[in-house]
């Protein structure tokens, strides 16, 4: 059996079988690791392989020794530890990206940014072996951060580095743990947070000079060609507003930990999406992530601390291309339904019957230990269709009779996932033309669906529930990935058999679990021709480019806009959808989405709308109706190369403002005066300083300090939080209002009125907004102190309200479900809320 190097954290490095592989368990500081190595360099992607994941890197530069090649060559399989090891490399993975490689020529950790992995050499090749999760103890910043601090260590100077901090060995594996800032230099060769602790949080927050403003600014990676969408959604419940930035080619979902951003991985997705939007699709409690990919639909379950693949629920959609989608309830049962856009299929509504009763997600599933019998007599691997007792049915506790007479029982056997185990046990001749059975139990609470990597020394079988899932008559040596199954499992216990059939020399098997993919079941329904969609209703000739969800006639039913080569506005009758012939939102200027917002205060929904050159925003006149709105500051104003825009109250002086991005030229600021004035305020608050190439564009308050921050997605760039300046004077008190998720979030209409009834602010929650994002963050008002009543109405058409008071500091408030339900009857048709 081959040997390999293992990194043990006393700096010294022993010989250890393969089997025994594990993670580097103690703790060690960032001098440790580089006094350990003797190359270390950084690395840029030149080529991936996702077919054979593969990944080649170019050498940028060497931090320590000299590493004798310029091509590093690293061979990712299909290994690891636990499940999703290997496909988080590959998901990663992606020319440009860059990587900071430790090694001493024989073990090496590779830092690519999220995690760490391990690999050893084989000839040309650098093979990994697992994952490293708890090296981020040591370092869990930027790679390109980490080669600036390996430099300076090792110019003997101190730094100060983030990582996560050690205890919850979960919570490292998820990437989940809080974030400390340490200090570390060559002479801080012991890992000791006590002695070295700077504060908390990590380098992702850095002071802005010459932005007044803003005050910090934190860069979140690069989402590059076609960047198009974000989406500002507190999925964890925890308070504070996460965000996700869609690309064609990357979708990168983020965690706020405060201080720190840590994007959060979804599990088997390659490349990127066209929307990203959230709604309770299930029933939970909890915000699900919807994904409108080129390779179809992907719905992501939100469990809380992860997010877990369960597309299954939803049904085909023709052609398998989606180009916009958008949550809505069309049939206001308080269930969030999916309209899905398609380029040569028309438009399909796929209706959420999720039974009324939540049910718990599935659970992970939960293996039992192997167990293993034999050996059987054999006459070479020819003997794979001889059978023996536990293919005629499994018993634990049963002695049968095995080969030359000897009685043999099932033992326990310590075989961890994701390594190839020598079978040789036994004695003598016994270890040759034999016949072994390895056995599991798999426990789920749900359908569920679950890959395995096998490999064998030498002939395969297996079986999983009795039936006969593979079969494989060879001679090989056993190595990852040899065959490929998938194990489809009932909710319950399950079992697994696996027969391995021995020639001579060396007897070993492979298994690895991949990611496991399990459902409630399907519960969306297609209902697209009911409702006057698909390729012979309404919009069956265009081609989707965004989706914009809301009660735009304010019937108390939820609409739709979608913008493409032309406008279809389309008004809910209750049972189908009808298209309004005329709603005055003349011709689309390019592919811009529409960006939904009460700019003048009525209560109704109006569009604000990039035209490649400047901003048009059309105010809402009710019954389906729209007229241009020209605003001093605004119209004919050319701003340059405009692409996306979003609203907001920036100055908290009670009046939305907006914050406009472009492409090839600064980013605009401007500020509403009121009375229909606006004015470029973009020098005063240093938007003027830099060139983004925005995308898209979000307004939501990060840190809860009462100012709102902005989110820029940019092309070719990294995309960027920029944290406005809290020191700057607020004419007025903000207030945010937060829905829970059971309140029905999506299509909520909210108004917050004050003593006088008189509207002071209202937003409608949309199921997509934009050219595929979305903003949950609820409606932010800014007020002077005094009494109000915050209203709202679901699309079940439950109206409540609360009386607040506001005071002279920020406050934040969480609507709950023990207000009173006032009315059920829908407002008349067309008539203002």
């Amino acid at each position: 059996m081959t040997n390999r190097r293992h990194w043990l954290s006393l700096g010294v490095l022993l010989l250890l079988p393969l089997s025994s592989w594990g993670y580097v368990e103690a703790p060690q500081s960032l001098g440790s690791v580089i006094a350990q190595s003797t190359h270390i360099m950084q690395l840029v992607v030149t080529s991936v392989d996702q077919q054979n994941n593969l990944i080649i890197y170019r050498k940028v530069e060497d931090l320590k020794g000299k590493h004798p090649t310029d091509v590093v060559k690293h061979a990712i399989g299909r290994g690891g530890l636990r499940p999703g090891e290997w496909q988080e490399i590959m998901n990663w993975a992606a020319v440009g990206k860059t990587a900071i490689f430790f090694h001493n020529g024989g073990a090496s950790e590779l830092f690519m940014g999220p995690s760490w992995y391990q690999a050893y050499p084989g000839g040309e090749w650098w093979n990994m072996s697992h994952a490293e999760p708890f090296l981020l103890r040591t370092y869990a910043g930027k790679p390109e951060k980490l080669a600036a601090a390996v430099k300076q260590i090792l110019a003997g100077q101190e730094v100060v580095v983030p990582g996560m901090i050690d205890g919850d060995k979960e919570a490292l594996h998820r990437r989940r743990a809080k974030i400390q800032r340490l200090k570390a230099s060559l002479t801080r060769q012991d890992y000791n947070p006590k002695r070295d602790f700077v504060g908390w949080g990590g380098e992702d927050l850095t002071r802005v000079q010459g932005m007044p403003g803003f005050s910090y600014l934190a860069e979140l990676g690069r989402v590059d060609a076609e960047s198009q969408a974000v989406s500002t959604v507190d999925w964890n419940g925890d308070g504070k507003p996460e965000f996700c930035l869609v690309s064609s080619t990357r979708v990168a979902l983020f965690k706020n930990d405060g201080e720190s951003f840590v994007e959060v991985p979804l599990p088997g997705l390659i490349g990127g999406a066209r929307a990203a939007i959230w709604a309770d699709a299930n029933g939970d409690g909890k915000l699900d992530l919807l994904l409108a990919t080129p390779n179809g639909l992907r719905l992501y379950g939100n469990r809380g601390d992860r997010f877990v693949d369960d597309s299954a629920a939803l049904p085909a959609i023709p052609g398998q291309t989606v180009t916009a989608a958008a949550w809505l309830d069309a049939d206001a049962d308080g269930k969030p339904d999916l309209l899905v856009g398609t380029p040569f299929h028309g438009l399909f509504l796929l209706r959420n019957e999720f039974p009324d009763r939540p049910q718990a997600a599935p659970a992970d599933p939960k293996w039992s230990d192997w167990y293993t019998i034999g050996p059987f007599p054999s006459s070479g691997p020819g003997d794979i269709d001889k059978v023996f007792p536990p293919e005629q049915g499994i018993q634990l506790d049963a002695t049968t009779e095995g080969k030359n007479g000897k009685a043999i029982a099932w033992t326990k056997a310590d075989y961890p996932d994701g390594a190839v185990h020598s079978l040789a046990r036994y004695s003598g001749n016994e270890n040759e033309n034999a016949i072994v059975y390895l056995y599991r139990e798999i426990d789920v609470t749900a359908p569920t669906e679950i890959p395995l990597s096998l490999g064998s020394d030498d002939g395969l079988a297996v079986w999983c529930n009795g039936k006969r899932i593979l079969r494989e008559e060879t001679s090989r040596a056993a190595a990852a990935d040899q065959n490929r199954v998938t194990l489809a499992l009932k909710p319950g216990k399950n079992y697994l058999l696996l027969k391995v059939v021995q020639g001579n020399g060396e007897w070993a098997f492979y298994c690895q679990p991949g990611m496991p993919k399990s459902s409630l079941g399907g519960w969306f329904t297609d209902v697209s021709r009911a409702w006057g969609l698909a390729d012979s209703g309404i919009g069956a000739n265009l081609r989707p480019d965004s989706i914009s969800v809301a009660d735009f006639d304010s019937d108390g039913r939820t609409d739709f806009l979608v913008g493409g080569d032309q406008w279809l506005l389309a008004r809910n009758s209750g049972t189908r959808f009808e298209a309004v012939a005329e709603p005055g939102l003349g011709k689309p200027s390019g592919k811009f989405g529409a960006t939904l917002a009460d700019v003048d205060g009525d209560g109704a929904v109006d569009l604000l709308i990039p035209t490649g050159t400047g901003l048009r925003i059309v105010r809402n006149r009710g019954a389906g109706q729209f007229e241009p709105w020209n605003l001093a500051g605004i119209t004919d104003q050319n701003f340059g190369n405009v692409v996306s825009v979003a609203c907001g109250d920036v100055n908290n002086d009670g009046l939305p403002d907006l914050v406009v991005g472009c492409l090839r030229g600064t980013n605009r600021f401007l500020e509403n005066l009121g009375g229909g004035r606006f004015a470029d305020r973009s020098a005063a608050i240093g938007l003027n300083r830099r060139i983004t190439n925005a995308r898209a564009v979000a307004l939501v308050d990060v840190n809860s300090d009462g100012r709102l921050d902005v989110v820029f997605v940019n092309e070719g760039q990294e995309s960027m939080l920029l944290l406005g300046n809290s020191e700057l004077p607020s004419p007025k008190t903000p207030v945010q209002i937060r829905i829970p998720v059971q309140l029905g979030v999506i299509g909520c209409r909210l108004q917050v009125r004050d003593a006088t009834n008189q509207m002071r602010g209202s937003h409608m929650i949309p199921g997509g907004d934009g050219r595929g994002g979305q903003s949950l963050a609820g409606l932010r008002v800014a007020l002077e102190p005094g009494e109000y009543s915050f209203q709202w109405r679901t699309t079940q058409g439950v109206q409540s309200s609360i009386a607040i008071r506001v005071g002279n500091q920020p406050q934040t408030v969480s609507l709950t479900e023990t207000v009173t339900r006032e009315s059920t009857d829908r407002p008349t048709e067309g008539a203002k809320p």
